[in-house]
């Protein structure tokens, strides 16, 4: 600890054109910009996603996208769904005509009493897994963006983090805080 007294040099009052200040507005800033660029990519990928040739061109850059920067998941899912629609329909249909071949009786009863509910329990295990995979982007995107949010965060408080330590020195170099023994009362 030194002596020294508290020095008016030490105390830095916030100014407009602080840098600390400065970069905390940067921060939000770009984080606002960079959740409404996104916002508006939406947009302009539902506004383009509405005719089927722009459904074709966003689907093909997600397929072609080798480095995985944009994802595919939103894009291909109104293919996916149809194609395992038809698939849950296919397979019971398969399997009845494979069965109906051996027996008439047997394919008709598989038919009734198989194929209708198998078809629609892979329908609902098309449609369960489609919308697992639907959220679990939904969710990466949130956590993504509450990362953004931790580092701005953590930044910001490194930033705190030397002028409060700067204080703390200065506080406990006051002499005023450090308290004498009394005389003893008689």
């Amino acid at each position: 600890m030194t002596d020294e007294p508290l020095g008016q040099d030490r105390i830095e009052p916030v100014e407009e054109s602080d840098p600390r200040l400065f970069a905390l507005r940067e921060s939000a800033s770009r984080r606002l910009s960079r959740h409404l660029a996104v916002d508006l990519e939406a947009d302009d990928i539902d506004a383009e996603e509405r005719t089927f040739r722009g459904w074709v061109d966003a689907a093909g850059r997600a397929l072609l996208d080798m480095q995985f920067r944009r994802s595919a998941t939103e894009t291909l899912l109104p293919l996916a769904y149809p194609l395992g629609l038809v698939g849950a329909v296919v397979a019971p249909v398969v399997l009845t005509v494979l069965i109906w071949h051996s027996s008439l009786v047997l394919g008709l009863l598989f038919a009734v009493f198989v194929a209708v509910p198998l078809a629609l329990v892979l329908a609902a295990v098309v449609r369960l897994m489609l919308e697992f995979v639907l959220n679990t982007s939904l969710l990466v995107r949130r956590v993504d963006h509450i990362t953004d949010l931790a580092d701005d965060l953590f930044q910001v408080l490194s930033e705190v983090a030397e002028p409060v330590s700067q204080l703390s020195e200065d506080v406990r170099a006051v002499q005023f805080w450090r308290f004498r023994k009394r005389p003893a009362r008689k």
